[in-house]
């Protein structure tokens, strides 16, 4: 009885201790926390003082918004004049504005420089990195292979029946069926736990398990 008149009182301590960290790192705050105090400013910002500060971080969203969007459209731009095409889809799938379409001229230019990379000379490598890119980008219904290569080993089949749902057109010319490789891919069992491996994410010795990041070509 004398807790639940507190809980309010301590969500909004709670999150008046973010929000007055987030004015002060406004600029530099990860886009993501900043999204979540503002989302949360709703339920938790009591007064007036609570509530101006809710407008300010309103505010300040709005332009990192409006300024990491150029910034990520400069990085495609400068990725798509580089050649760096693989680089580029990948931007392209993770838009600061969500939902946010590329512009005309530049979809254009990363949809011709991601068919010409699908070519038939193409590694099967190179082949399965660019498709895996492809799958998830915005415009991926606008790349046509230039090229499909001629006897593509199990490896590269394989990338294709992952994102087959994605990029149905593209999966046809192996043979394969969408409906049927997203079918195989539930009913795919899961690896088993290796020896060692712990809940809390230490290794057998005890010591943190290293992460290997590698980064596409």
């Amino acid at each position: 009885a004398i807790a639940d008149p507190l809980v309010s009182k301590l969500r909004t301590a709670e999150w008046r201790d973010r929000a007055d960290n987030a004015l002060e790192l406004l600029d530099d705050l990860d886009l993501r926390d900043l999204r979540s105090v503002v989302v949360a400013s709703d339920a938790a910002a009591r007064g007036e003082e609570s509530r101006e500060i809710a407008e300010q971080l309103k505010e300040g969203l709005a332009r990192r918004i409006e300024n990491d969007h150029g910034q990520w459209l400069n990085d495609l731009q400068q990725s798509v004049n580089q050649g760096r095409t693989v680089r580029a889809l990948r931007l392209s799938s993770r838009p600061v504005k969500a939902g946010a379409p590329l512009p005309t001229e530049l979809a254009n230019r990363l949809a011709a420089a991601a068919s010409a990379a699908l070519s038939a000379d193409a590694l099967p490598d190179r082949w399965a990195t660019v498709l895996d890119a492809v799958a998830f980008t915005p415009i991926r219904s606008a790349i046509v292979p230039i090229g499909y290569p001629p006897e593509p080993p199990e490896e590269l089949l394989e990338a294709v029946r992952r994102v087959a749902d994605r990029v149905p057109t593209i999966a046809a010319h192996f043979g394969i069926d969408p409906s049927e490789a997203a079918k195989a891919k539930k009913r795919r069992p899961r690896r088993d736990k290796p020896q060692g491996a712990r809940s809390g994410g230490s290794g057998p010795s005890g010591q943190p398990p290293v992460a290997i990041i590698a980064e596409a070509p």
